[in-house]
């Protein structure tokens, strides 16, 4: 057998200027409060969130309360700075902002000129405290360095989330042709689960599989919510697994991979004979960039599969005893009789004429004498069949007779 496929999965994000979602399940949520040293709230202070990657610029401005909330933020790390009126600025960066979540951070500002400035180089602790929901973030670099199995797919690191059953390939290569690995969460069918790439459905109709298996080197992160979570994840009982892709930044970035397997370095079980030509390569890549600095940005990414395979089998081939008829016209089985008679008075592979009885209830079927069998009821199909496997030819193999009273069964 020789396969080969190529699957090209790229992805082009071009921002001609700062977008955002709606959804919080696709980006996230940047809040806190503000207060000066001796813990008053601080109303009107103006909130700045730049992106590191992409010098995109998110504002907002506290309450009465001292309290801010920037909403839909595209999951990244940036710095955050608070500026107000007769308060030194103060900046806090390396917040690392996740995909649906809440990241909080607060500040104490103390008085002086805005133009003095306090930078706050610790990122905040990664508490989640303003959500009730239970997920698991994967981050680029855990994609980058933990084992998947596969054809490194992705689903393969939902074993790390807890109340989740081992990942497994669910039916044949043929009808799973995106090797989509299928868990249970919490107890539920894997149907209950809802997998989605940037919040858009990836599930098919049935549920049964996912649509698009995107490559690991595409994929920016993935968030897991297994209870908890806001009616917008949409439909699921167990969890939602949501897929963020990468995108260009101000900086240069990209990869190059190739995984082979091939019979040369495969080892064979101690039962088996020689293996089968093997050549399997996964190759691929991705490169993403600015195209104009702070306004414009470009990221795709490539994947390959060849996969070339010669299947082999071990088959038992029957003799000419099992469809050449004997002189008299009988298949002749007789030495597959073995042993001593039972107290019923047959031996071991005795066959029985399957047109007699039907067991203790309708009486005993009656024996073939000494195992020979009347070409006649033989079904003249088992016999072709017989023939050509006889001949090489693959076949699944089993006399089949035919009754005295329907001699034209099939």
């Amino acid at each position: 057998m020789k396969r080969k496929q190529n699957c090209i999965w790229v992805v082009l994000c071009l921002l001609a200027f700062p977008l955002s979602s709606l959804s919080q399940a696709v980006n996230a949520t940047l809040l806190g409060t503000v207060a000066d040293s001796t813990g008053a709230s601080v109303a009107n202070a103006k909130i700045t969130a730049t992106a590191e990657a992409t010098s995109t610029v998110y504002t907002s401005v506290t309450n009465d309360a001292g309290n801010y909330t920037i909403p839909n933020l595209p999951p990244g790390t940036y710095s955050v700075t608070v500026a107000a009126n007769g308060f030194k600025k103060e900046t806090h960066q390396n917040v690392d902002v996740l995909i649906n979540s809440s990241t909080r951070v607060d500040f104490n500002i103390a008085p002086g000129s805005v133009n003095e400035e306090i930078m706050v180089t610790t990122a905040p602790a990664l508490l989640q405290t303003d959500r009730a929901d239970i997920s698991t973030k994967l981050e680029t670099h855990q994609l980058e360095n933990l084992p998947m199995s596969t054809n490194r797919n992705f689903q393969s690191l939902l074993n790390l989330v807890p109340g989740t059953s081992p990942s497994t390939f669910e039916h044949s290569q043929f009808f799973n042709a995106q090797s989509s690995l299928q868990t249970r969460v919490n107890g539920m069918p894997r149907m209950g689960n809802l997998y989605q790439i940037e919040g858009i459905d990836d599930d098919e109709r049935t549920g049964l599989l996912q649509i698009i298996i995107p490559p690991a080197d595409s994929i920016q992160s993935v968030d897991i919510s297994t209870n908890n979570f806001d009616a917008e994840m949409g439909r699921a009982m167990g969890a939602v697994t949501n897929v963020i892709l990468k995108s260009g930044s101000n900086s240069f970035h990209g990869s190059a991979f190739e995984y082979i397997q091939n019979n040369a370095v495969n080892a064979r079980s101690y039962f088996s004979g020689p293996l089968g030509h093997l050549s399997y390569n996964y190759y691929g890549g991705s490169i993403g960039g600015p195209i104009i600095k702070d306004k414009l940005f470009f990221f795709g990414d490539y994947l390959g599969t060849s996969d070339h395979e010669t299947v082999s089998n071990t088959l038992t081939i029957p003799d000419a005893r099992y469809f050449t008829p004997n002189a008299q016209g009988n298949i002749d089985l007789s030495s597959m009789l073995t042993g001593s008679a039972n107290a019923n008075g047959f031996r071991t592979g005795q066959v029985f004429d399957p047109s007699t009885g039907n067991g203790t209830a309708g009486g005993p079927r009656t024996p073939f004498a000494n195992n020979l069998i009347p070409i006649s009821r033989v079904n003249p199909v088992s016999l072709d069949i017989l023939r050509k496997s006889k001949h090489g030819r693959s076949a699944v193999w089993a006399i089949e007779f035919i009754a005295p009273d329907d001699q034209s069964k099939q």
